[in-house]
């Protein structure tokens, strides 16, 4: 005659917590590793975990199981979710580069990264109001591929200036990460490159090039 379930000896009870099958493996590998009961483990991680946690959820591609935590080693008040986050923060800081920061540093750290994105935005709004307009159509003018490059005249640089210049200007309209992306912008500033690049080394191999620039490279 089976007993019934009330009367069953109190060593048989427990309490499961739902989670994904690879948190479950990963799980027991560190209370392994750390020589502890699962049990044991989660009622250490509880007193670390972070409020903002992520859980992992119930269910990962390894697909669904049940982890065993004891009855007595965690909270009676501690919900499947808590426990899911805790193990999964002990798991982080199980991590070899993992770091445990103070609040107050990791507010800190927010509120500057928060202010390098407010300034990013300024001075990419500053570069939108300070930076050329594209002119219509290829460049095919000296002068014109001079004044995008911000020389003074189409005599007062040399060709590693040119190449230096358009090294500073390119990741600015770069179409994927420039700060004012511009493709058409981009495609202008290759083109004034190319052609400043041809004239003086045409300029130079006609020897008019110390004649007409007045001096050396500004």
């Amino acid at each position: 005659m089976t007993a019934p379930e009330e009367s069953r000896p109190a060593a048989t009870a427990g309490r499961s917590v739902p989670c994904g099958a690879a948190f479950h493996a990963a799980v027991l590998e560190l209370a392994a590793v750390r020589r502890v009961g699962v049990p044991d483990l989660a009622a250490a991680a509880l007193l670390l975990a972070p409020a903002a946690a992520d859980d992992p959820g119930v269910r990962d591609a390894g697909g669904e199981a049940l982890l065993e935590v004891g009855a007595t080693a965690v909270p009676d008040g501690a919900s499947d979710q808590t426990i899911r986050k805790a193990l999964a923060a002990a798991l982080a800081l199980a991590d070899p580069g993992a770091r445990i920061l103070a609040g107050d540093d990791v507010r800190r750290l927010e509120a500057a990264v928060e202010t390098l994105g407010y300034r990013n935005k300024t001075l990419a709004h500053a570069l939108q109001r300070l930076s050329f307009q594209p002119l219509d159509g290829r460049i095919t003018e000296v002068r014109d591929a001079a004044q995008l490059f911000g020389f003074v005249n189409q005599w007062c640089f040399d060709e590693e200036q040119v190449r230096r210049r358009f090294r500073e200007l390119a990741p600015v309209y770069h179409p994927d990460t420039g700060i004012v992306a511009c493709r058409e912008r981009m495609g202008q500033l290759i083109d004034a490159r190319n052609l400043l690049v041809h004239h003086v080394r045409t300029v130079y191999s006609s020897g008019d090039w110390v004649a007409k620039r007045g001096g050396p490279p500004s």
